[in-house]
């Protein structure tokens, strides 16, 4: 139980001591950086409410078979989260080993995107659906090729496979809802409620700190009341963003930030990477994103725009950057875009050059190490540009 979940030992503990001693509360958060295992700790935790023995990793039982495929139909993932990079990197280590673990994590990363589209979420919503249906369709069928068990087409055909994967992944994750919508929130409590009684439910809501304050108040009410055999995990990179009232209804694990060793561990063990290439698995997850796109090329032309004319506007367009991907895919617009213009501007002073420069230092350290949110990282680098 909870042997993928690695370096944060803390949490593991109190997880499996609460699970054996059956003292694990309805409602839990697991709260912490990003990259630090919380989605993890929170399938694996479904996995053992449903287990039938001892929730070992390699249980045979029929219930953590198919939570290790997370095709478990008592378990809801519902929330909003970018998982190209994780998909585009997992397609990758199985590129290289067709062994039955890249192919769990080929099959996990994907499913991590597609479960946010089962039936159950999307019931009076599904003709927002109907572009995404056909991508929907033949991502599942390449999933379902890439099982372990089944056998896997040979050389060019399985690149091609795993093309296809990660292209139709990054189309539906377009159609993926910014937050998470309010019909959901009562689609999963009527789930919980009126279906069949029997095998333990779990909800997951990812990123909760993600929610209109519509979705606010129908999970404060589902957290009022939980059903019986239902546990609800919120997951959270921002636990100050949720509402006191929400909080103070769950029973909280926080995981810490992993050090650099520990990060250089996950990076070798899961990824099959040469750590010496990474700062870390930030750094190594911004790789998988295609560097900045035309459009992050464009908002960090006029952030800074705006900023040297010290208009005192801030840029509205800041508000589509939510989370330290985005963050850091800015930033390194932002940062190229700076180096264009102190080559350019013979006149510059060395001075402004290097205070300009540990601002985007100063960003990074706040938002990676020091958890500040996305929105107040922007505002404050927007308030030191200004005055240079």
């Amino acid at each position: 139980m909870f042997e993928n979940l690695l370096y944060q030992d803390a949490v593991a503990v109190r997880l499996r001591h609460d699970v054996a001693e059956n003292v694990l509360p309805p409602s839990l958060l697991l709260s912490g950086p990003a990259f630090s295992g919380k989605l993890t700790a929170a399938l694996e935790l479904s996995r053992s409410l449903s287990c039938e023995k001892s929730a070992a990793w390699n249980c045979p039982c029929t219930h953590c078979r198919s939570h290790r495929a997370l095709a478990h139909s008592r378990t809801i993932l519902a929330g909003s989260r970018d998982l190209t990079p994780e998909i585009a990197a997992s397609a990758e280590v199985l590129r290289r080993d067709t062994s039955d673990a890249p192919r769990y994590l080929a099959v996990r990363s994907a499913r991590k995107l597609l479960r946010r589209f089962d039936s159950v979420l999307w019931e009076g919503e599904e003709k927002k659906l109907v572009k995404a249906r056909p991508v929907m369709e033949r991502l599942s069928e390449t999933v379902n090729r890439l099982l372990p068990g089944t056998t896997l087409p040979e050389n060019g055909k399985l690149e091609k496979l795993l093309d296809s994967l990660v292209d139709d992944c990054a189309a539906l994750q377009g159609f993926l809802p910014s937050v998470l919508p309010v019909a959901q929130v009562r689609n999963i409590t009527g789930w919980a409620v009126h279906s069949a009684a029997g095998d333990h439910k779990t909800v997951i809501l990812d990123g909760a700190e993600r929610m209109p304050e519509a979705s606010k108040n129908a999970l404060l009410k589902f957290l009022e009341e939980p059903p019986p055999d239902t546990t609800v995990i919120l997951i959270t990179d921002r636990k100050s963003l949720l509402l006191p009232t929400i909080v103070s209804r769950l029973r909280g694990y926080a995981f810490r930030v992993r050090n650099r060793s520990e990060e250089s561990e996950v990076l070798r063990r899961v990824f099959r990477e040469d750590p010496a290439q990474w700062g870390g698995l930030p750094d190594f997850f911004r790789s998988w994103r295609s560097g900045p796109s035309e459009l992050v090329q464009q908002q960090a032309v006029e952030f800074l725009d705006r900023a040297r004319q010290g208009t005192g506007v801030f840029p509205k367009e800041t508000a589509d950057i939510k989370d330290i991907l985005d963050l850091n895919a800015f930033l390194e617009a932002l940062s190229m875009e700076l180096q264009r213009r102190w080559k350019l501007d013979e006149c510059a002073s060395h001075k402004r050059s290097a205070e300009e420069a540990a601002a985007l230092r100063e960003a990074r350290i706040r938002a990676e190490s020091m958890n500040i949110p996305v929105h107040l990282v922007l505002r404050r680098l927007y308030s030191v540009l200004e005055m240079q």
